[in-house]
C-alpha cells in the first residue's frame, strides 16, 4: 500500500492538500491517503476527494500514527495498512525540512523525494545558499540576522546588512515558502518593518539584494544519481516578486507561464545544466524545482524546492504524465532503500583477550 502524505502544520497547507489529492487521483497503485491537518494529527482514509472537504474538515477517516521499526499505519493499536512506500506530497515546515522523512526513515519506510538533510538544506535559505556558494553556483550578496540580535539593538543588527547589500533589499523568513512573510524594503524603516514580519513566522530571515528588471526561470530535475533536467518555465506577470496568489491561481499551463522560458536556446540550456548542478550540490532525489533570476548574462540561484507543487509534472514534456511521474518517484525511493538496506549498521567489537 502507497501511503499518500499531504496537508501538514505549515503556511503551505493548502497546497500540499491540491497536491496530495492530485497524486491519490493518480496513483496506479493501491494508495491510501494520509492527511496530517494543522493541529498535527493525521487521518488516513482511501476516499478523500475535494479539495473543500478536506479543507473543511468534511471527510471520514481514522486517526493513525507509525512506529519506529515497523512499516505500518496504526489506528490505536491495531494495524490498519502495511506502507510500501511513502509518497510524500507536504510542502513547507514539518514534511519538506526532514522531519517526516526521519520518522519514516526510524520505521524503516521508503519515501520518495530527498533525504532527511537535502530535505533540510533545500527549506533552510540560509544554508542552501551557503551550499550553492560551496559548489560554485552564483547567489545575489545576502546576510543573515537573528530575531533576537534585532530584538537586542535593531541598528546593529541590520548594520552588516546596510554594509553589504544596497537598497531595495528582498526580506524573508529563513525556513518559509510560497513567498509568505516575504516583503520588500526601499528604505531603513522598510527593512526595520520587513524583518519584524519575517520574524513573525521565523527566528531568522535572510535579506537579499533586490534585483529589477529581472526574469524569473524555473527548471525541475528528475532522477537520483543519474537525473535529467525538465523544460524551463517562465512565469509572466509578476511584479517585484511572485506573490502566494501569483504562484498558485488558475493552472501552470495557462497564460500566467512560459514553457520553455523565453530566454533563448543557449540560457536554456545553462539554467538546465545548473539545474543539475544545483539538485546534485545539495544531495537531492526524486523530483525537485530550482528557481533563478536573469538578469543580463548573470544567472542566480534563488531557492531550491525539494517536494515542488504538482511535483512539477507540467515541466516535464514526452511521455511524462502525472501518474508516470509519481511510478518513477516511487521506484526511485524503492532503489534508495535498498541501497540504504545493504550498509551495515550494528557493529560488535571483538572480545577482548584476557591473558593466555
Amino acid at each position: 500500500m502507497i501511503a499518500v502524505f499531504f496537508g501538514g502544520r505549515s503556511c503551505e497547507h493548502d497546497i500540499s492538500i491540491i497536491t496530495g489529492l492530485q497524486a491519490l487521483s493518480a496513483c496506479k497503485r493501491a494508495a491510501v491517503g494520509v492527511y496530517i491537518d494543522g493541529d498535527g494529527i493525521w487521518h488516513a482514509s482511501d476516499s478523500f476527494d475535494s479539495v473543500n472537504a478536506v479543507r473543511n474538515g468534511r471527510f471520514k477517516a481514522k486517526t493513525v500514527h507509525i512506529r519506529p521499526g515497523e512499516p505500518y499505519l496504526y489506528c490505536k493499536n491495531r494495524r490498519l495498512y502495511k506502507i510500501s512506500a511513502a509518497l510524500l506530497c507536504m510542502h513547507g515546515m514539518f514534511g519538506e525540512d526532514g522531519s517526516l522523512q526521519g520518522l519514516l526513515e526510524l520505521s524503516g519506510i521508503p519515501y520518495t523525494g530527498s533525504g532527511i538533510l537535502p530535505s533540510a538544506i533545500g527549506m533552510n535559505k540560509l544554508y542552501s545558499k551557503r551550499v550553492f556558494e560551496a559548489a560554485g553556483l552564483k547567489v545575489l550578496p545576502y546576510e543573515a540576522v537573528t530575531r533576537d540580535s534585532y530584538l537586542s539593538d535593531p541598528l546593529a543588527a541590520v548594520k552588516p546588512i546596510l554594509d553589504k547589500i544596497p537598497f531595495p533589499m528582498i526580506v524573508k523568513p529563513c525556513n518559509l515558502g510560497s513567498s509568505i512573510g516575504i516583503s520588500m524594503a526601499d528604505n531603513l524603516n522598510d527593512l526595520y518593518s520587513a524583518l519584524r514580519i519575517a520574524f513573525e513566522w521565523d527566528d531568522v530571515a535572510v535579506v537579499e539584494k533586490a534585483l529589477v528588471g529581472f526574469t524569473e526561470v524555473n527548471c525541475a530535475v528528475l532522477g537520483d544519481e543519474d537525473c535529467t533536467p525538465s523544460e524551463t518555465e517562465q512565469p509572466v506577470g509578476w511584479k517585484s516578486f511572485l506573490t502566494f496568489s501569483d504562484k498558485y491561481s488558475g493552472d501552470v499551463k495557462s497564460s500566467r507561464h512560459k514553457i520553455p522560458a523565453d530566454i533563448g536556446i543557449e540560457k536554456n540550456e545553462e539554467v538546465k545544466e545548473l539545474a543539475v548542478a544545483a539538485f546534485k550540490a545539495v544531495g537531492c532525489s526524486g523530483v525537485a524545482r530550482i528557481d533563478f533570476l536573469i538578469k543580463d548574462d548573470d544567472i542566480y540561484i534563488n531557492e531550491i524546492n525539494t517536494i515542488p507543487g504538482s511535483l512539477s509534472c507540467a515541466l516535464f514534456r514526452g511521455d511524462m504524465n502525472f501518474s508516470t511521474l509519481i511510478e518513477r518517484l516511487i521506484e526511485i525511493a524503492e532503489k534508495r532503500k535498498k541501497r540504504s538496506d545493504r550498509l551495515r549498521r550494528m557493529y560488535t567489537p571483538p572480545e577482548p583477550i584476557i591473558g593466555k
